[in-house]
């Protein structure tokens, strides 16, 4: 009976060693665990229960973290300042996706494209200048670009680099050494005589109006 009570009590102490000997030990990445280095290397961990592999099956079968929980005092941390600092990243994940498509906006307003240019000289017709007056003098100073939507010919798109330099030049406080940039772009929006054969139609099937009838026959009636 002493033997079998020893033998449990060695089997107590194994399993409340393990449970309890982690902390003066060092960590898988090799770090002492509890040491400022350590907490500092766990100190990004994200929230919330992990998702572990399992016989066969992800337990929750949902997404969530993987890898070592959080320490306690980090959870702590996390718990006490919630939703800070994760809801000022999600804040500016939101800008960032918002400031690109600014970006990408203003780049597409102040591209050059192939009806700012004459077909046959290449130089840049009445409606290029007024673009690129526009670009010069009324777009912001920091999207303040001239893009060129270049096509497959380097000949055409350097004719036309040149055709906008030298409208540089006519246009008044213009700085002549504006870079060109060239990129890949295809027109917004549809064709003037197209707009204007959709009005033209849309005006030619209007029905003709029509008095009402009702202060009519009442008139009639009395």
């Amino acid at each position: 009976m002493v033997r079998i009570q020893g033998t449990v009590a060695l089997l107590v102490l194994a399993v409340t060693s393990s449970a309890v000997a982690d902390w003066p030990f060092t960590a898988k990445d090799g770090l002492k665990r509890g040491s400022k280095e350590y907490y500092e290397a766990r100190a990004s961990d994200p929230p919330g229960s992990r998702q572990h592999y399992k016989a066969g099956k992800l337990w929750p079968p949902y997404p969530r973290p993987v890898g070592p929980n959080q320490t306690f005092i980090h959870k702590y941390h996390h718990t006490h300042y919630w939703p800070y600092p994760y809801n000022c990243e999600d804040q500016q994940a939101t800008r960032d996706i918002i400031n690109t498509q600014v970006t990408n906006g203003w780049a597409n307003a102040t591209t050059m494209h192939e009806y700012h240019f004459d077909p046959a000289t290449g130089e840049l017709n009445s409606s290029g200048m007024r673009h690129l007056q526009w670009i010069v003098q009324s777009v912001p100073e920091e999207y303040r670009q001239i893009h060129l939507a270049t096509t497959y010919d380097p000949q055409v798109n350097s004719e036309r680099t040149r055709s906008i330099q030298q409208g540089l030049l006519k246009i008044a406080a213009a700085d002549p050494s504006m870079v060109v940039n060239p990129r890949i772009a295809n027109p917004d929006g549809r064709p003037g005589t197209e707009v204007n054969m959709i009005f033209q139609k849309a005006s030619e099937s209007m029905p003709p109006p029509v008095l009402s009838q009702i202060g009519v026959n009442a008139k009639t009636s009395n």
